[in-house]
């Protein structure tokens, strides 16, 4: 009984590096989609020059696929989400990417509680 118990910690702990490393991508994937939703809305309003805006359009879209190399599942719903954020062009709609930040939300939310 004892030896069962020391395998489930074992194992548990073996899952536990994979599950935080993929909380960590999951939170800089959400938060570059996030940051790159208000430069679109802010841009669409007239309000950022567009050397600006393209600017931080590309470094959030290079975030997010860096931070898609980093998910540990790459069939999970998160790397879904990323693949999807990562299809749309530059100047995407906000609403066709706050779809996939708020799901993602949830994917972290569960990661963080579990």
């Amino acid at each position: 009984m004892r030896l069962a118990a020391l395998f489930s910690l074992a194992l548990v702990g073996a899952c536990a590096p994979g599950r935080q490393a993929d909380l960590t991508a999951i939170k800089g994937i959400r938060s570059a989609a996030a940051e790159w939703a208000l430069v679109n809305r802010e841009a669409e309003r007239g309000r950022l020059i567009p050397p600006y805006a393209n600017g931080m359009r590309t470094a959030a879209r290079e975030e997010i696929a860096k931070e898609t190399h980093a998910l540990t599942q790459t069939d999970s719903p998160g790397a879904h989400h990323a693949s999807a954020l990562r299809a749309l062009p530059s100047d995407a709609a906000p609403g066709l990417i706050e779809p996939h930040v708020k799901a993602l939300q949830k994917i972290e939310t569960a990661l963080e509680s579990s």
